[in-house]
This record gives C-alpha cells, sequence and structure tokens, in this order.
C-alpha cells in the first residue's frame, strides 16, 4: 500500500507543470512591455523607463525584454529631459502681493553655485534675478547682490551672454535695497526676450579692483506665463 501510495505521488508530481523561471516568463514580460509601450506612446517618458527597468529586472530572458531594449535608450534620454525640466522649473519662486494700486508680481531666481560633495555647508548664491511687475513702478528686471558695496559707472555698463551667443551691451542702474546693492537692468525688454528664448544667462559686471563680478543664471526652467498673465 505504501509503495503504490507512493508511486502515485510520484506520478502526480510528474504530472504537474514545471515553475517558470520569472527571468524567462513569456507572459509576465508581455504584460509589463505593454505597460513600457503604453507610457512610451503617452510620453510619459519617467514611467516608461520605470517599466523597462521593472521589465528587464524580473523577466530579462524574454522576447518582451529584447524588445523593450531596442527603445529603452531614447526612453531614458527623454526621461532625463524632463526631469531636467523639472528641476529648472523649480528654481524659480514666484510670488503676487498686494502693493498699492494693485498687485505687485514678481519671479526669482538665485545664480548658479559651484556644489562641492565633500562640503558640509552649502554655497551662498552671489546675486538673485528679479523680474518684477508692479502697478506704480512699471515693469522692470534688476540683481540683488550679495556683496556689501557695488562701484559701477554712472553709467554701469556690463556685458550679458545668452547662451553660448556673443555677449551683449546692457546700461545698469544702480540703487540700494537697505540690506545690499541692487542692479536694474535698464532695457528690460531687450533683456526679458532675449532671456525667456535661452537656458542660460551669464552677468559680468565691470572689473572692481582685482575681481571681475560675473554671476550665471540657469533660467530655462522660467514660466512666462506665471510672471506676464494676470
Amino acid at each position: 500500500m505504501k509503495r503504490w501510495t507512493l508511486a502515485l505521488l510520484l506520478a502526480l508530481a510528474a504530472c504537474q507543470p514545471a515553475e517558470v523561471d520569472p527571468a524567462f516568463d513569456e507572459a509576465k514580460g508581455a504584460e509589463l512591455l505593454a505597460a513600457y509601450e503604453a507610457a512610451r506612446v503617452d510620453g510619459d517618458f519617467e514611467i516608461a523607463e520605470a517599466r523597462g527597468d521593472e521589465l528587464r529586472q524580473r523577466h530579462g530572458e524574454t522576447e518582451a525584454a529584447a524588445t523593450m531594449r531596442r527603445t529603452i535608450e531614447q526612453v531614458r534620454a527623454e526621461a532625463e529631459k524632463m526631469r531636467e525640466n523639472r528641476r529648472l522649473v523649480g528654481l524659480w519662486e514666484y510670488q503676487e502681493i498686494p502693493a498699492a494700486g494693485g498687485i505687485q508680481n514678481t519671479a526669482a531666481l538665485y545664480s548658479r553655485v559651484e556644489v562641492d560633495p565633500e562640503s558640509e555647508v552649502a554655497a551662498t548664491p552671489d546675486a538673485r534675478l528679479i523680474l518684477r511687475r508692479h502697478p506704480e513702478w512699471g515693469e522692470s528686471a534688476y540683481l540683488v547682490l550679495a556683496q556689501q558695496a557695488l562701484q559701477c559707472g554712472p553709467p554701469c555698463v556690463m556685458q550679458i551672454r545668452f547662451d553660448d551667443g556673443e555677449p551683449q551691451r546692457y546700461t545698469g542702474d544702480p540703487a540700494d535695497t537697505g540690506t545690499g546693492p541692487a542692479l536694474f537692468i535698464e532695457d528690460r525688454d531687450r533683456f526679458l526676450a532675449a532671456m525667456t528664448d535661452a537656458t542660460r544667462v551669464r552677468i559680468e559686471l565691470p572689473r572692481s579692483g582685482h575681481l571681475v563680478p560675473v554671476f550665471e543664471f540657469e533660467v530655462g526652467g522660467f514660466l512666462p506665463r506665471r510672471h506676464l498673465e494676470d
């Protein structure tokens, strides 16, 4: 009886389908590939990248994984563009505050600083670029500087470069914020039009002693509608 029972169990075990190795599971791989392709077609490249990585890790030996590998590098590149654009947009700060005669709108961005991965102290930006729309004072673009004093002009002539273009000459009007110097860019409309089409702006002030103040701004995330539309 025991021998018969053992033989029956062995026979039943032999009839059971073998467990599929996840790496070769074509059915599961096809499901993830479908999710990957759907996200890619919709332009959700970060989601597509995540589904592609999941497919590679779980079912990397399937035909579905082989199909995914034909387009994953393009998906990664597009996903990185999305992350970089989100970072650039996040650099800007927009405010709407009550002012005499209506609402003051500002868009502000700190200058770029070099990041030292070995330092525990965050570097302090040297300047802040501010775009302002004021109901009484009009529209302006200006720098608020971290330095204690500004000796420039009159007139204060600066060189501004948009991306890799040639430096352009702009005139600045120095002012005092009460906590430090500011410098208004007099041709605000020309500056704003060029800045809106750029990803980087480099502003160089005249030499002061042994120092040539240079400020670089990553302006590519500027959203005109957030600042210019009421």
